[in-house]
């Protein structure tokens, strides 16, 4: 039962945290490192807020649009303008603000660490035995609303066509008739949007400090590669594979060994799949339906 919950939790918060970025790499092709930060962004967005009184829900639904409304302006005023530098200008660009949110947030919040002010709550018993607390199922049923959200958001929306026909080629989608600048405002929105809101969870789970997002970027990258680079449906089942085989690993090694467990998983995996987990069904988002 223990490894079910925590897995469920685990992979709740990987699922909203990588989802978001996979959005991003899939519509403009490089990797953002400062995706991480907005993790860290909206953990201390809603701290902030929850401080001031605002409930949990109501703090994470501030903060996560916070960081939505952030990612547009990331995208407008810095990655759009560089965009035809090239991927590696977009990677090395995303490091540097990366480093300047970091730098904000510490200059702001301190370099303490912090936790939510949330009131103490009792598990939900099923059947007599502790399930989870209303604070972590709340986190897994965001999360897979979320994943369904996505779903419905790719294959029945107009702007879901045009983020996949932009990835696959954007000339070709404006004339089509789709806006990429549109669709990347969008997606930018939704990606750091999803990204600021697993911040917040992981701010319930645990604690504040300013390494989360650098710690929690290495695990999005991985899940990433274990889905298979550009595959959003990839990337979910990469973050449901590795969380439980992590927490079923746990049972018989140290929590010490959770960061190597989990590296140990995607050798594994792509060592009989070279492609990621997306090669099970032969492609990505575009080309699977």
């Amino acid at each position: 039962m223990d490894i079910l919950i925590f897995g469920t939790i685990s992979a709740s918060v990987l699922l909203l945290s990588s989802i978001g970025f996979a959005l991003i790499l899939k519509t403009d092709g490089f990797i953002n490192v400062a995706h991480g930060q907005m993790l860290l962004l909206g953990a201390y967005i809603a701290l902030y807020l929850i401080d001031l009184g605002a409930g949990f829900i109501l703090s994470a639904i501030l903060a996560s649009t916070a960081c939505g409304l952030v990612g547009i302006l990331l995208y407008r005023f810095i990655f759009q303008p560089v965009k035809r530098q090239g991927t590696l200008v977009l990677l090395f660009t995303s490091v540097g603000v990366a480093y300047i949110i970091n730098g904000f947030v510490g200059f702001v919040a301190g370099l303490r660490m912090l936790a939510f002010d949330l009131p103490p709550v009792r598990a939900i018993r099923i059947g007599g035995v502790p399930f989870m607390t209303p604070y972590e199922l709340a986190i897994t049923v965001a999360a897979l609303l979320s994943a369904l959200g996505i779903h419905l958001f790719l294959n029945h929306t107009w702007s879901g066509k045009s983020m996949r026909a932009v990835s696959d080629n954007e000339s070709l989608a404006r004339l089509r008739g789709f806006d990429p600048k549109r669709t990347s405002d969008i997606v930018w929105f939704v990606g750091s949007a999803l990204g600021g809101l697993a911040g917040v969870f992981l701010g319930a789970l645990g604690s504040l400090h300013l390494q989360m997002g650098w710690q929690q970027m290495v695990i999005i990258l991985a899940v990433a590669v274990l889905g298979g680079l550009g595959s959003i449906y990839g990337v979910m089942l990469a973050a449901l594979v590795l969380a439980f085989g992590t927490e079923l690993a746990l049972t018989v090694v140290s929590s010490s060994y959770r960061t190597g467990i989990a590296f140990f998983i995607i050798i594994i995996v792509l060592l009989i799949r070279p492609g990621g987990l997306q090669s099970l069904w032969g492609g990505g988002v575009a080309r699977a339906h």
